[in-house]
């Protein structure tokens, strides 16, 4: 017997299953999901159990993008420590709020008409985090109750360089 590998689960399986019939389960419905979020366009759940198993095939896209590479650079190298346990340097850059709900939170929004994308690049929404604690705020996510904080309140309230020409 073993551990069910499914993050959160801890169901003994047999070696020859590769996750618990609950984690097939929930796993199939949250890959059920269609349009650009997943399940949470689809109106299934909150759009976190795709993550678990890596980010929707829209959301990866924005993952592997140079925006990215340069936007996580720019949060490592201005933040290098983990924002966590602040001990350890940060290898991981970390939506506060998921991805997920920062994207839908800013198109709800529509202050970037033009960039659909735009909640999943805001500064104030990004933490530099070790991979242990990264891990931990995962599963944290995942079993996450509640409406989620509106990401553009924090976004607001962060300071902007005052330009003068």
């Amino acid at each position: 017997m073993k551990m069910c590998p499914s993050p959160g689960c801890s169901r003994a399986i047999p070696e020859d299953v590769r996750f618990c019939d609950e984690c097939k389960a929930e796993r199939a419905r949250s890959a059920g999901g269609a349009g650009a979020l997943g399940a949470m366009d689809a109106g299934g759940g909150d759009g976190i159990r795709s993550h678990s198993s890596g980010y929707t095939e829209e959301l990866d896209k924005q993952r592997k993008s140079p925006r990215w590479q340069r936007t996580r650079m720019g949060i490592l190298s201005a933040h290098p420590m983990c924002s966590d346990c602040q001990q350890v340097l940060a290898e991981e850059v970390d939506h506060v709020i998921p991805a997920q709900i920062a994207v839908m939170q800013a198109r709800e929004s529509g202050r970037w008409p033009l960039d659909p994308w735009a909640g999943y690049y805001l500064r104030s929404n990004l933490q530099p985090l070790c991979r242990a604690c990264h891990s931990r705020k995962t599963l944290a996510d995942k079993t996450h109750v509640g409406p989620w904080p509106n990401v553009l309140e924090k976004y607001d309230a962060t300071p902007r360089k005052k330009w003068s020409f």
